[in-house]
Order: C-alpha cells, then sequence, then structure tokens
C-alpha cells in the first residue's frame, strides 16, 4: 500500500521537520497539500492498524501515533487544507474503513520485515518528536 518513493518522501518530511523544529510549516515545503497529506494519513494509519492487527503494538500506542501522524501533517498545511484533512479523518467511518483494509491484508502484512521495521521507525521518530507536534 505504501509505495516506495512515498515512504521516501515522507521519511525525507520528517526528516526536513525533525531537523527544522516544530517552526517547520506548510510553506516551507514545497508542493505538500491536501491531496498528499490525505495520502500519507491513509498510510500512516493503515501501518498503526497493521501492526495492531499483528501483534506489534498495542491499540493504545497506535492511537498515539494515529494522534501523533494527524498533528504532524496538520502543521505542514494551510489552514484550508488543515481542515480537510480533519474532516476526512473524523468523518465516514474514514478510520475504519483503513482499519478494515489493514486487517484483510494482515496475514500477508505481518510476515513482512518491511513493513515492521517501518511501523518500529516511524513509532520511534513519533515517541522522539510528540511534544513538538
Amino acid at each position: 500500500m505504501v509505495s516506495r518513493i512515498r515512504f521516501g518522501w515522507l521519511l525525507t518530511t520528517l526528516a526536513i521537520a525533525f531537523v527544522g523544529g516544530p517552526s517547520v510549516r506548510a510553506e516551507e515545503v514545497q508542493g505538500y497539500g491536501f491531496q498528499a497529506a490525505a495520502q500519507e494519513i491513509t498510510q500512516l494509519f493503515w501501518l498503526a492498524d497493521t501492526a495492531t492487527a499483528c501483534g506489534w503494538t498495542t491499540d493504545a500506542d497506535a492511537l498515539r501515533f494515529k494522534h501523533f501522524s494527524v498533528r504532524f501533517l496538520s502543521a505542514h498545511l494551510s489552514d484550508a487544507h488543515r481542515a480537510a484533512l480533519m474532516t476526512l479523518v473524523t468523518e465516514n467511518d474514514y478510520e475504519g474503513k483503513v482499519r478494515r483494509v489493514a486487517l484483510e491484508g494482515a496475514q500477508h502484512n505481518c510476515d513482512s520485515s518491511r513493513w515492521r521495521l517501518g511501523w518500529v521507525s516511524y513509532k520511534a521518530a513519533a515517541d522522539e518528536h510528540e511534544r513538538e507536534f
């Protein structure tokens, strides 16, 4: 679900934001808008739900990760795009739909070291920068 290009792009964005600190904002991330944020948040929610389904994390840790992901991505969006992202993740059973997709693919994805390493890496970065976003 998460393409290598998108996965790498998000890692780069995370690195830029973490080096730049919490003052990094949307105008500093060229070309980053609602469409990119919607794709990224969906991938991050999917990763958290996959981690839960595979037993790599607890429900509480996955929820904290999702909350951090929303805060992090929102920090790089304009006000209008931030509002649209919040609407996306809070309406129409969005979280439930992403969770169902993660559960449907869990049998295949739980054996993937790529997804487990991705989860461990993203979760560690989120934990380290929790108070910045």
